[in-house]
């Protein structure tokens, strides 16, 4: 048998498994033996009873069951017989029962293995670099993050129990053969084990490629049905649903190609086994008839082979089922694996500080690159804002307006310089404070299926009244509010679809403001609304302009930079000039 595999395998569960699963599973080992060693004896427990009630007078000849008929003093046969048949129902009813228990158990370990990778899994990615985080993408996310552990908990550990317990069951019927009957097992392993390898070795490189391919096409499924009900009504009113649906069936239909020729791969190792088992049943009768001389002990050899190889075909069968699907999801291991580096945890560091906002935030020499990019996207950065400041930042698409603002986010870490705070750098121990202190409100602001109280909290199971109250006036939304029959209640729809851009936007605020936000960044929070609802937006962004929140406001459009203390200019990554808005405007307005 390939091992490396297997062994792969064990790493793989070894890593995931936490101290108290290691031991669970070593005890799950344990009852798997145990369950497989009950198999094998309900099964052998069976042929001497067969043997002594259809010979008369057996039960004296057995050098077993004499003695026991003797010691419960039995006194019929028959009684004896029947006393026998109703332990070995008894054994069998038990034997089942706890193998039953044993599933039981296997199911919920396995389950709660799945869950534990799930966790590790949706910690790995909630703790990626956004930069890498937005190169891989929501489909492949999802796939990595839900549909990979479950087939990995489908089609890697169970399948591992599987082949462990078959493992045993059939050294324990080997070994009672080699006891038994050693010309037996000769014969058997002349006749199982080349055809089990050969099969495997068959199947398991196609069975890799299947797994492979499967794990590349589901990605692009989720990504194309997303888009299909995403982009609805644009894909409707352009007549491209049929084009995104032919490509979604056509992905489809090479998954489920690949699927039943996957599932044909589990068919296959039996019927080959059960084909060369009966060859060599046959070969044995040829020689007991054809070759003189021969004795009938071999013609009794031929029954003994029909009955161990019939139960071990069973046992070697799903030998090989596990194998094929070990090899066919070998993928779900290396995904599971892939992005453990380093760079790829931004995870929150352990000891976090607290931080207050009471003066200046400085951009201090900043610079940054993105992975791999030739030129610098942030050169030299240097602003300071005075708390309660609002500040504009334009320049044309690429100058580094909105790759500054991530940086301030941190999203990004910059490569040298500083964000300061009140003179402090922003670190890695003061990121979850900083976090509570300032608030995001983008282009196409992040939407739930919910209510408007419930995307306002952001989900929160105890809503602080005051502090939502609070939040839809400073946004402007109470007259809205107060003018839909369930209020704040209200559901908005999918990705709030049941609301106007504008209102979308100042959900957006809302949210900012019930988290008490102290900084508040608006990138390009206008730039998709007509002039209506722009004002709309502005109006809001100007009631935030009375208070002491410092805003920092990318615009396209100048005119959202009104209340702005100052406006800087951006381009190539650098800041090439400081405006105020009246100034701004009279240089746009000149011919």
């Amino acid at each position: 048998m390939n091992t490396g595999i297997i062994r792969y395998s064990l790493d793989s569960i070894r890593y995931y498994l936490t101290t108290s699963q290691k031991r669970k599973a070593v005890w799950m080992f344990a009852l798997l033996l145990l369950s497989s060693f009950l198999d094998v004896v309900g099964l052998a427990s069976l042929v001497p009873v067969m043997m002594v009630a259809a010979e008369p007078g057996g039960i004296q000849k057995n050098k077993y069951f004499a003695p026991l008929y003797d010691s419960l003093g039995f006194q019929s046969d028959k009684n004896f017989l029947l006393f026998l048949i109703v332990s070995v129902f008894l054994f069998f009813l038990f034997k089942n029962l706890f193998s039953t228990w044993v599933n039981y158990l296997q199911t919920r370990f396995t389950a709660d293995v799945g869950l534990s990778i799930i966790k590790t899994q949706l910690t790995k990615y909630l703790n990626f670099p956004f930069w890498y985080f937005n190169d891989l993408g929501s489909a492949n996310l999802i796939n990595s993050t839900l549909q990979v552990p479950s087939t990995y908990v489908n089609m890697i550990l169970r399948p591992l129990f599987i082949f462990f317990s078959e493992v045993a069951v059939v050294l324990v019927i080997v070994l009672s053969i080699l006891l038994y009957k050693p010309l037996l097992l000769v014969i058997l392993a002349f006749v199982l084990v080349p055809t089990t390898l050969l099969t495997y070795r068959a199947l398991r490189a196609r069975s890799q490629v299947i797994g492979n391919r499967i794990n590349e096409l589901r990605p692009v499924s989720f990504g194309l049905i997303s888009d299909l009900f995403t982009g609805f009504a644009e894909l409707k009113l352009a007549n491209k649903q049929s084009r995104f649906r032919d490509q979604l069936v056509s992905n489809q239909q090479e998954i489920q190609k690949l699927d039943a020729e996957a599932y044909l791969y589990t068919l296959v190792p039996l019927k080959v086994i059960e084909m060369v088992a009966i060859l060599g049943v046959l070969t044995i009768f040829l020689y007991a008839i054809f070759v003189p001389g021969t004795s009938t002990n071999l013609i009794t050899l031929v029954g003994l082979f029909a009955a161990a190889a019939y139960r071990l075909m069973p046992s070697v069968n799903r030998m090989l089922m596990s194998l094929v699907q070990l090899k066919q999801s070998q993928y779900t291991i290396e995904n599971l694996e892939s992005f453990r580096e380093a760079k790829y945890d931004e995870a929150p560091h352990p000891q976090q500080l607290p931080l207050h906002f009471e003066s200046t935030l400085a951009f201090d020499n900043l610079h940054f690159s993105f992975p791999g990019a030739d030129n610098p996207t942030l050169q030299g950065i240097n602003i300071t804002i005075r708390k309660g400041e609002k500040i504009g930042f334009i320049g044309s698409s690429g100058s580094g307006k909105t790759t500054l603002m991530n940086v301030l986010l941190r999203f990004y870490t910059e490569q040298s310089g500083h964000i300061l705070l009140d003179g402090q750098p922003l670190t890695a121990q003061n990121l979850e404070a900083w976090h509570r202190v300032i608030g995001y409100v983008k282009q196409d602001t992040f939407l739930m299926e919910a209510s408007i109280k419930d995307n306002i909290t952001l989900g929160d199971p105890e809503v602080d009244a005051e502090r939502l109250r609070y939040a839809i006036d400073q946004a402007s939304l109470r007259s809205f509010v107060d003018g839909l029959p369930d209020g704040a209640d209200t559901h908005i729809g999918e990705r709030g679809s049941k609301l106007s851009g504008g209102q979308r936007q100042r959900i957006g605020i809302a949210r900012a403001m019930y988290k008490r936000t102290e900084v508040l960044v608006l990138d390009e929070a206008t730039s998709a609304l007509d002039n209506e609802t722009e004002r709309e937006v502005n109006e809001a962004i100007n009631k935030l302009s009375q208070t002491d929140i410092t805003i920092l406001i990318i615009a396209h459009r100048i005119t959202t930079l009104r209340e702005c203390d100052r406006i800087y200019e951006l381009r190539e990554g650098k800041v090439i000039a400081e405006h105020q808005y009246d100034s701004l405007m009279r240089q746009i307005v000149q011919p």
